[in-house]
């Protein structure tokens, strides 16, 4: 996903009616927010009420923020946002720190400072989260034999004859599912194109992804307090 890319969705959110835009913001970023939160020592709890704080600051702030890409890149600009609102949470465990009027514009206000500092645990929840959101959107596009394939092959080392066998497809067919869905992972993801490693970040992204009952709890909070379309709990 390019930066262009996330630029123009903020622009779409800043439409409060625009429930698809806050479904794909949402989508993209909350995983990330989460894991961050929690590798700042944040309980689990405590890291869902962070995406609560950073989802209420956007939208609630949505007429007024601006993300100039001229001063940096946007997920170093989320980055910001979240490193404000984990700080915040930790400084004030007993309270409940909603970022509205001018805190919250505050708060977006001082996330972009171009002299910031590289936060790599930030860098690397974003990476994951954005991966998992590619994997999720190339399931959608092929057919599931072709998906198991690739999960078997690539993710769980399964031998392809095996995964032939498991999936129905001929042992080729295996093997171009593997090469299939990295090259549409390539393509989706401009960062990808010419890394080497996509496999290793595939794998470490999954084992990364949040429990499936704090999707769903997250997912339901979203649905209630926001304009978005969150997926169904299982």
């Amino acid at each position: 996903m390019s930066s262009q890319t996330h630029t123009t969705l903020l622009e779409r959110i800043r439409d409060g009616a625009d429930a698809v835009a806050w479904d794909e913001f949402w989508t993209r970023y909350w995983r990330a927010v989460f894991n961050f939160a929690k590798c700042r020592g944040c309980s689990e709890h405590t890291a869902e009420e962070v995406v609560q704080d950073v989802m209420l600051t956007v939208f609630q702030n949505r007429q007024v923020f601006r993300y100039d890409s001229a001063k940096g890149r946007f997920r170093d600009w989320l980055g910001g946002i979240v490193r404000n609102l984990v700080n915040q949470r930790r400084a004030k465990p007993a309270e409940r720190v909603r970022a509205a009027g001018g805190d919250g514009q505050n708060v977006l206000e001082s996330a972009q400072d171009p002299h910031a500092p590289a936060d790599d645990v930030w860098q690397q929840a974003f990476e994951e989260s954005l991966l998992n959101v590619l994997l999720d959107l190339v399931r959608r596009e092929v057919a599931p034999e072709t998906y198991q394939a690739f999960e078997l092959v690539a993710l769980e080392g399964v031998p392809a004859a095996e995964a032939a066998q498991l999936t129905g497809l001929t042992r080729n067919a295996v093997y171009l599912a593997r090469k299939r869905i990295l090259q549409r992972l390539r393509e989706l993801g401009e960062s990808y194109r010419s890394e080497g490693r996509l496999l290793d970040r595939v794998k470490r992204a999954l084992a990364s992804a949040p429990s499936a009952d704090v999707e769903c709890s997250l997912t339901s909070w979203m649905e209630q307090s926001v304009p978005a379309r969150g997926r169904a709990c299982p």
